[in-house]
């Protein structure tokens, strides 16, 4: 494991450390907002189409606020395991390992087919499509087995295909089963990366502000000290930074939403430092747990030990204190 050598984010105590900062983040956050506020009322007025356009941006901000926060991303991420069936067979580069979107996939490119029985596809208008164009509809209807047989040959039969259907499967079915969803953690992790980024601008724009201040605040800090280790917590700070960025919208819009519902965009610029003081707060404090050292007491040089007495000779023994 390799070790992240870091200058640290400060050597004073947090509490020193904290005050000053606050001082600092309050000055730069009231600067950013009356800034961004004269910016915005400038170009507001020079074009209309940039009136839309900042229309827009504030809208899905809000939506993101409201759709894609962390805990909405974890159920997204949940329930697109826990409604997919995997399998072992690489089916798709979008969707890997899941057979419920390759299936779903096949009878849309093949809407024509409504079953599969005995290994023969089964056609309802079999006659007609086929006295049309005999040669097209043999390859059409072999393309279709050939990724037909593709998805069964990589699916857990065993655990997924039960003799009856309205019988809860037993414990050891349940526990394969989720051993399977492994597979399915790639396939989850980009259909969440996927619903991030069909919200539009907003959404790709918040959450690479939250990870770039939290991964500058991690790698100035000299806690955690090892590299993978801050990948692992990178994640997870920058999760609190979407909160934080979503509490100080919603206090934006609960303050001037009377005046204009133009209030996220805002508030995301003005809320800048305050977030990057809040993904240093707790590695701060870790690092001013850490760089804690005992005091040391100088020596006077005044030798305060009692001198020992001479070594007993061999087979000697030495007598008690005060006598026998």
């Amino acid at each position: 494991m390799s070790t992240t050598r870091s200058k640290g984010i400060s050597d004073d105590k947090f509490g020193v450390w904290l005050r000053r900062e606050s001082w600092l983040t309050l000055k730069l956050s009231a600067l950013a907002l009356i800034v961004g506020l004269a910016v915005s009322q400038a170009l507001l007025a020079l074009s209309p189409a940039i009136a839309a356009g900042w229309d827009r941006l504030n809208y899905q901000l809000s939506v993101v606020a409201l759709d894609q926060h962390p805990v909405a991303l974890i159920r997204t991420f949940g329930a697109r395991l826990q409604e997919s069936e995997y399998g072992w067979t690489l089916l798709d580069a979008a969707a890997p390992f899941n057979v419920t979107q390759a299936r779903k996939k096949l009878r849309s490119d093949y809407p024509e087919v409504a079953s599969v029985t005995n290994g023969l596809p089964q056609v309802p208008r079999a006659a007609k499509l086929r006295s049309a164009n005999p040669a097209a509809y043999d390859a059409r209807l072999a393309a279709y087995l050939v990724r037909y047989n593709r998805i069964e040959a990589g699916r857990f039969t065993s655990l997924y295909q039960r003799d009856d259907l309205f019988t809860p499967p037993n414990a050891n079915v349940k526990l394969g089963i989720l051993i399977t969803k492994l597979f399915g953690l790639p396939d989850a992790f980009l259909f969440t990366l996927g619903a991030i980024l069909s919200a539009g601008f907003a959404s790709v724009l918040l959450f690479t502000i939250v990870l770039a201040l939290s991964g500058r605040a991690l790698w100035r800090s000299r806690r955690p000290a090892r590299t993978p280790l801050k990948l692992i917590v990178w994640p997870a700070l920058a999760s609190t930074l979407v909160w934080g960025a979503i509490i100080f919208m919603a206090v934006a819009a609960a303050l001037f939403g009377g005046f204009t519902p133009n209030t996220s965009a805002l508030a995301l610029g003005a809320a800048l430092p305050c977030l990057y003081l809040l993904a240093q707060m707790p590695l701060q404090l870790g690092e001013s747990l850490m760089l804690k050292t005992p005091v040391s007491v100088k020596w006077d040089g005044i030798e305060r030990r009692k001198p020992r007495g001479p070594a007993p000779k061999p087979g000697e023994t030495i007598p008690p204190m005060g006598g026998a």
